[in-house]
């Protein structure tokens, strides 16, 4: 059932000296922006208004998941600092008896929440910048990051152990849970480790044949994760049979072990492919989080990066007004169109400027904008220019549109620096996503709360 906020203080509260209570300027500032109305609507939106048990109110969800991102805590930290803290249990209106929820139940609410709930607590908030004339749309500028994954470095031969590692564990918690007798599965741990060790001691020779010899040991762990599969197939078959419609959660175990079964063969797959020379389309790069990428930026010091690709949207003043995740490294020409779709959706007009880099350049975008009317088109265009194209990049309308185009760099290091964009402790897509888009709401929301507090 709906609880939209926390309004009844208990004894001890109430009789606190209001010093105590107190919010430091920025927390003030932010609660005041954080009890609209409309921001709480997409988690409100996600229960029943009637039915059930009384929800954590939504308003202290809300202002946790601030909190938790604005300091970058774990959830178990986080419900320890609020605990601990006067201002922090009265900026997330809890009293002070009041018993805090669990860690897990924060967990609980980014499920419900995904991607597309948070952001729609995001076009909240911009429609509430937008109705206090913050921000007006008028300006455009747009750039991409990768934000990395939380995996270890992958390698074939890593790849290989891993899944065979995964594939034994859960196989054996299936095993322990069918009667009678079972398919023995036997631990190949040794075998994996002397093997791992092996390709370390070849790789310090530094020569050719090395190579060679490092493909040989990791084609013998693939041979080995095919032998492990091929006797957990069999154990998965006989489990099928003792499955009851009564029995759901042993139909659930045998399901994580086919996914894991299938992760190890795809990683075989993907050593084969790469000892014939083989382009690998959509390579898997770990099986913690399977749907991290290998992304390539064009960066001397990291040349390939590992995660997940981000479109930031700006307006005016910093603030981020959209955003979009991507699998793999899809190409930033295909960006600028939906992002333009998505500010006329948000502001009702298409901007008057639009800035981004030479990444962005096509001839289609450059139609695109100029069909909307858009009076500045600051986006540099790539190769060999010409003469008259020379003379437009030279135009100071366009290079004050370039300079403020470089702020968007700040805003992206801001984020990766202080609201968790620079490496995902989540994994797989939606988690994913929705961490990216909790971390853009605190930046949005605190920036807000500094301007009122100048």
């Amino acid at each position: 059932m709906q609880r939209e906020d926390q309004v009844q203080l208990d004894f001890l509260t109430a009789a606190m000296p209001p010093d105590v209570w107190t919010l430091p300027a920025e927390l003030a500032s932010v609660d005041r922006l954080l009890g609209d109305p409309r921001i709480l609507a997409p988690l409100l939106s996600k229960l029943d208004p009637v039915r059930g048990r009384p929800s954590v109110p939504a308003a202290q969800v809300l202002r946790l998941f601030y909190l938790k991102e604005r300091y970058q805590l774990s959830d178990r930290d986080l419900i320890q600092e609020v605990s601990d803290s006067f201002h922090w249990r009265r900026f997330c209106h809890f009293g002070v008896a009041d018993r805090l929820l669990h860690p897990t139940t924060l967990t609980y609410w980014r499920r419900r929440l995904g991607s597309e709930g948070v952001a729609a607590i995001n076009r909240a908030v911009t429609a509430r910048l937008q109705a206090e004339k913050i921000i007006r749309g008028r300006r455009l500028r747009m750039d991409s990051t990768v934000i990395e994954a939380d995996i270890h470095h992958p390698t074939d031969s890593g790849l290989i152990a891993d899944g065979i590692r995964r594939v034994t564990r859960v196989a054996r918690q299936l095993g322990a849970t069918l009667e009678g007798a079972s398919v023995p599965i036997r631990d190949r741990a040794r075998a994996i480790k002397h093997r791992i060790l092996a390709i370390g001691k070849v790789l310090r020779r530094r020569t050719g044949e090395a190579v060679a010899e490092v493909r040989r040991i990791t084609e013998e762990l693939a041979r080995i994760g095919e032998a492990q599969g091929r006797a957990i197939a069999q154990l998965v078959d006989s489990a099928k049979q003792q499955i009851t419609v009564l029995d759901p959660s042993r139909a659930r175990r045998v399901a994580q072990v086919e996914q894991a079964l299938q992760d190890l063969q795809t990683v075989i797959r993907q050593s084969r492919a790469a000892t014939d020379g083989e382009r690998i389309a959509e390579r898997v790069v770990s099986l913690a989080d399977p749907d991290a990428r290998p992304i390539k930026k064009g960066k001397l010091g990291q040349p390939v990066q590992l995660g997940y690709k981000v479109q930031i949207i700006e307006a005016e003043d910093g603030f981020v007004t959209g955003y979009t995740v991507s699998m793999g490294n899809p190409p930033d020409t295909d960006a600028l169109g939906p992002a333009l779709d998505q500010h006329r959706a948000h502001f009702g007009r298409d901007p008057d400027i639009v800035a981004t880099d030479r990444g962005y350049d096509s001839a289609a975008n450059q139609r695109d904008c100029g069909h909307r009317g858009i009076k500045t088109i600051a986006i540099p265009k790539r190769g060999k220019k010409s003469a008259t194209r020379l003379a437009e990049e030279r135009r100071p309308a366009f290079r004050r549109a370039q300079r403020w185009r470089a702020g968007g760099e700040g805003t992206i290091s801001r984020l990766k620096r202080k609201y968790g964009l620079r490496r995902s402790r989540y994994r797989e897509y939606e988690a994913v996503s929705t961490g990216i888009g909790l971390g853009i709401f605190t930046h949005n929301v605190r920036r807000w709360a500094q301007r009122h507090i100048a």
